[in-house]
Order: C-alpha cells, then sequence, then structure tokens
C-alpha cells in the first residue's frame, strides 16, 4: 500500500517549499491562478492565510510538516475523562478541609507569588527564552493545593484583585478556574496539574505580538485580528521547543479556540476532534475574558457570561462540558454582585455545594441602596431568624461595578 502523501494543515503552519495541492474552498474563490502549486515566499504564504484556515499539501512534491490536522488519527486526548463524561463518574472525590476564611491566608499567597512569577514567565519568553517548566511548576503547584483545599478563597481572589495586565492575569484566571473545573469533574490530581499548566500557558504565543495590537481599545482591523490568531502557533512552537512540556498541555495550546460546531481556529476541528482538555480550555477561556476588564470591551457579570455559555452549548462548546462548569461555579459565581428580591445588594462569598442557587453572601447595600455601616454576612441555605419569616433569594446577577462597587476594595 502507497503512503498517503497529501496532508491537511493549517495555514499557520505553511512553509517555503509546501507543495500545495488542494485548499478548503474553490480555487475561484481566491486569487490563485494554477490549481497546484510549490509556496515561493512569505507573500503567497500571507496570501494563503487572508484566504484559507487550512491547506492540502502533497509531500511527495514538496516539503512535509509535522503539524498535519488530525484525521484518522486524532489528537491525543484524555480517554479516562472522557468515559467519565459518558458514565457521569468521577476519577477523584474532594471535599472541603478549609472554609473559605480559614483557606484565606493560603490563597493570597499563592495567587500573590503566582502572579509575580507568571510575568517572570511571560518577560523570559519575550526574551526569546525557553519555557521553564519547573517555574510552571511553582506557579501551579500553590494554587492547586489551595483550589483543593476549598475553591473559593482563591475564586475570590482572583476577581477582587488589582489587575495591571490582561494578559498575564487572564492566564492566571485561566488556570485557577481550570483546577476548580477539574476537582469539580473529579480529576486525579496528576491530570489537575496538566490541565492547570496548559492553561497558564496557553496564550503564551502572545508574548511575541506588538503590545500596541494587545492592548489596542478600538476594533482590530482584518490584518490585526489575523496576527493575533496566530498566537496559536506561536504558543506551539514555544512549547514545542521546551523540555518537559507534556504532549497535553501542547494541544491544549493548539487547540483552545476550536469550536465544537467547527467555526474555531486554527483547524476547523469538529465535536470531539478537539480533545477533552483542549474543549475545557476553549470554555474557560471564553467565560474569563468575558467577564474581565479588556482593552476593547468592559466585562459583563458572571451570571450573564454562563446564560450566554449555556446558549452556545452544542454550538461552540460541547454541552455535557458547559453543564458541568455551571456546576462548578454555581448560578451566581464567588464574587459576583448580586440583588435580592428584598431590593439590598451583596455579593457572593461562596458556594453551597449542594445547594448551587444558595450561595453565601455578604450585603453591602440596603433596600434603599445606601452603604450598610457594618456588612451583614447571610448563608442564603441556613439564613438567621430575622429573614425566616421572608427569605432572602437572588433575584439577579448585576455587573461589575454596579452602583458604585468596585470589585479591588474588597481585596481583604
Amino acid at each position: 500500500m502507497e503512503a498517503q502523501t497529501e496532508k491537511k494543515v493549517s495555514t499557520l503552519y505553511l512553509e517555503q517549499g509546501m507543495y500545495i495541492s488542494n485548499l478548503d474552498r474553490p480555487w475561484l474563490d481566491t486569487p490563485f491562478l494554477i490549481q497546484g502549486f510549490v509556496i515561493k515566499g512569505e507573500e503567497e504564504i500571507a496570501l494563503l492565510k487572508k484566504f484559507c484556515e487550512h491547506v492540502y499539501i502533497d509531500t511527495s512534491k514538496g516539503v512535509d510538516t509535522a503539524h498535519s490536522i488530525p484525521g484518522q488519527n486524532k489528537l491525543k486526548t484524555n480517554t479516562r475523562l472522557e468515559q467519565c463524561l459518558v458514565d457521569k463518574t468521577r476519577l477523584a472525590e474532594y471535599v472541603d478541609t478549609k472554609t473559605p476564611a480559614e483557606e484565606m491566608p493560603a490563597a493570597r499567597t499563592a495567587i500573590e507569588k503566582a502572579s509575580s512569577r507568571v510575568i517572570a514567565i511571560m518577560n523570559a519568553v519575550k526574551a526569546d527564552k525557553r519555557v521553564n517548566a519547573e517555574q510552571v511548576r511553582d506557579v501551579v503547584e500553590p494554587v492547586l493545593e489551595s483550589v483543593i483545599r476549598n475553591p473559593d478563597a482563591l475564586m475570590w481572589l482572583t476577581q477582587m484583585r488589582h489587575k495591571d495586565s490582561y494578559t498575564y492575569a487572564h492566564s492566571l484566571d485561566n488556570c485557577a478556574l481550570a483546577v476548580a473545573f477539574g476537582r469539580h469533574l473529579g480529576l486525579p490530581k496528576g491530570d489537575l496539574n496538566t490541565l492547570a499548566m496548559g492553561l497558564l500557558l496557553m496564550d503564551i504565543g502572545k508574548m511575541r505580538l506588538p503590545e500596541a495590537v494587545l492592548n489596542k481599545a478600538e476594533p482590530l482591523t482584518e490584518k490585526e485580528f489575523n496576527m493575533v490568531r496566530g498566537h496559536v502557533g506561536y504558543s506551539v512552537e514555544i512549547l514545542e521547543k521546551s523540555a518537559d512540556i507534556d504532549i497535553d498541555i501542547i494541544n491544549i495550546a493548539l487547540t483552545h479556540h476550536e469550536r465544537f460546531d467547527g467555526s474555531g481556529y486554527p483547524s476547523g476541528l469538529i465535536g470531539t476532534e478537539t480533545p477533552v482538555y483542549g474543549r475545557m480550555a476553549a470554555i474557560i477561556d471564553c467565560y474569563d475574558a468575558m467577564t474581565s476588564n479588556r482593552p476593547y470591551g468592559k466585562p459583563v457579570s458572571a451570571y450573564a457570561a454562563l446564560q450566554e455559555l449555556y446558549n452556545w452549548r452544542n454550538k461552540y462548546f460541547q454541552e455535557e462540558l458547559v453543564e458541568q462548569f455551571l456546576q462548578c461555579l454555581g448560578a451566581f459565581p464567588t464574587g459576583t454582585l448580586v440583588e435580592m428580591h428584598s431590593g439590598e445588594v451583596g455579593i457572593v462569598m461562596a458556594q453551597n455545594r449542594t445547594r448551587r442557587m444558595s450561595p453565601k453572601v455578604m450585603l453591602l447595600l440596603d433596600k434603599e441602596k445606601k452603604p450598610i455601616p457594618e456588612y451583614i454576612m447571610v448563608d442564603l441555605m441556613n439564613q438567621p431568624l430575622d429573614y425566616q419569616e421572608n427569605p432572602l433569594t437572588i433575584v439577579r446577577g448585576l455587573d461589575p461595578g454596579s452602583y458604585g462597587i468596585g470589585p479591588t476594595e474588597f481585596y481583604l
């Protein structure tokens, strides 16, 4: 049997000397006059990137690649977790061993040390140095241990702390959310570590993009948008050249912008062609982006972001994973501003694992929206006697900054 010489390749990985045998669209929809040609320069590569998501190369007529898009040979996935999603079982069980208040000092130390270390890792990549896997593990380990003991403390701090850089903060927030999500799904600690490292590093290729583009407040031009999309290829390249970076971590970087319906990039993977870690990363990445201050947009409430994710289930994201993510964070995630049926306003401090609609809330404003001199803590699942006749319930989540309440003032 003759070896197959045609490969499907993302336009991110085109090189001079490759023979383009076919495109992902009709040739007549592109400016290429010849159906089948050898890439001779950067201009042809730029043109292919402009008009195509992927192309087909014939390795018998030109340069080969290690970055072919999987067809019969799927990207490596976590088969144990895939089966757990089908069976609705867990590989490990976790219980809170600390209350949020007890865990808060350790969580604060973990997040503050991690913040400075993430900056050091990113700056090293800017200076064309390789990723130091040991440094990455030093960031991940304290975060992982804190979330295992109790997720609420660290989730609270990631929402409340002041964030100087969206790119750096986004990476660390993604890491923390990944551990919380993996813990909820019952992943063993080794898998939590892989997932956390992958989410921390998946955008590291952005360090090769111009800061003016990353921090641009206006809508990106088509050229700038394509430039940003190129961070996926840069991330993969950086991680492949770094020692002790597991293939699962590289695959997270490669696939976290894929979408369940095939509308993502760089490879247009459909459904479970994307490994399960990549499908999880896509949900986390989207959620944190929507709820964060970005140069080009204001954050929405966590409640609104979760509603959007739910609306996108089985379109952009796998339904089973979306539902599990919603269960993980609760209807009103920790750090969310909420309005009660009484008109009072509070902030969600912690979740009740057995009743996700009834978190622990710190009341900040009274019924007339005036500050309460001494904040009142109410557990909506076990309310004090004062509330027994008219129990408090949440009627809606509020956007960050509503009623002049800034999150960073509660960074204890």
